[in-house]
């Protein structure tokens, strides 16, 4: 596998927590496929009798990825949408209970360094669509959105805190020209703002993340699939989510706290959870220095009651 496209983070402990030998004829799902790190793994550490779904909205991470992957193709199914719409995906093939679901939710190394809009480090159109299906852009959003809305996203979304004086700046900057790339709006923010080196990247990776989130949908989706994931997922399979921003994260350990066993009535219908990670798993300093990108990563992960 090429590093340059994507390095998985906490691989191994992400796949051990989610395979449970004690299950017989396994249905794994990757929700993320990225260049295929989990699902290699997961590959490895089933029977030829056992069944590995992927799944990514990203065309390129998909070619890659069917390269890669071609040793375990007798058993693998690569699935192109949304892991949002999991269910759906997985119905339309005749797939109705999974054994266990891992998602990494990091942005891919490939993304950052070749698709557009995606890095503040370079040059190209705000875009930011994860899937080119889809059409919302970031220059949409930058250009479109009122006021209000443009600071409760980059408040929600970015962790900026008061937000209003970055969108007046990006408001009076845009009646004068239409933001259409990275740099154009960059710009922007270092005309208001006076940044050094380690504030100025701190501040443009919020600002970057909140749009890419807004774009991408990304924290509807991560509630769809956790919702679906609980339905989908047969007593003793294990739900496991690598996130790495506190939204994200939070999301995640409040999802598993509500379905957690301890707190239900014993007379409340539904599926319940028993979580794995009292306190979330993090890369150790060997990861977080061969990969800075891992240094935020959180794990977490839960089983099926």
């Amino acid at each position: 596998m090429s590093d340059n496209f994507h390095i998985p983070v906490l691989s191994h402990e992400a796949v051990e927590l989610l395979i449970n030998n004690d299950l017989k004829k396994k249905t794994y799902v990757d929700g993320t496929l990225g260049a295929g790190g989990y699902t290699r793994l997961i590959c490895e550490n089933t029977n030829d009798s056992d069944k590995v779904i992927a799944i990514d909205k990203d065309l390129n991470a998909i070619s890659f990825a069917e390269k890669d992957l071609e040793f375990c193709a007798n058993k693998l199914t690569i699935l192109h949408g949304n892991f949002g719409e999991v269910k759906k995906l997985l119905i339309e093939i005749g797939i109705n209970s999974i054994s266990g679901i891992v998602l990494d939710l990091g942005l891919s190394s490939f993304q950052l360094e070749h698709e557009e809009g995606f890095s503040y480090m370079r040059d190209t159109q705000l875009d930011m669509r994860a899937s080119k299906e889809e059409t919302l852009t970031a220059t949409d959003v930058i250009n479109e959105y009122d006021a209000k809305s443009l600071e409760k996203l980059f408040e929600e979304y970015g962790d900026l805190g008061k937000a209003r004086r970055l969108v007046t700046a990006i408001i009076a900057a845009r009646r004068k020209k239409i933001i259409e790339t990275t740099f154009e709006l960059v710009e922007v923010v270092e005309n208001e703002y006076k940044l050094g080196r380690k504030n100025r990247m701190d501040f443009l990776s919020k600002i970057f993340q909140a749009l890419r989130i807004e774009v991408n949908s990304e924290m509807k989706n991560l509630a769809n699939v956790l919702e679906q994931s609980l339905e989908l997922t047969e007593s003793g399979g294990r739900i496991v989510v690598v996130s790495y921003h506190s939204l994200e994260d939070r999301m995640v350990k409040n999802f598993f706290r509500d379905h957690y066993y301890k707190k239900q009535k014993d007379d409340e219908a539904g599926k319940f959870l028993n979580i794995l990670t009292k306190k979330p798993a993090i890369p150790g300093l060997q990861e977080i220095k061969s990969n800075r990108r891992s240094r935020s990563a959180k794990l977490r992960a839960a089983q099926i009651i």
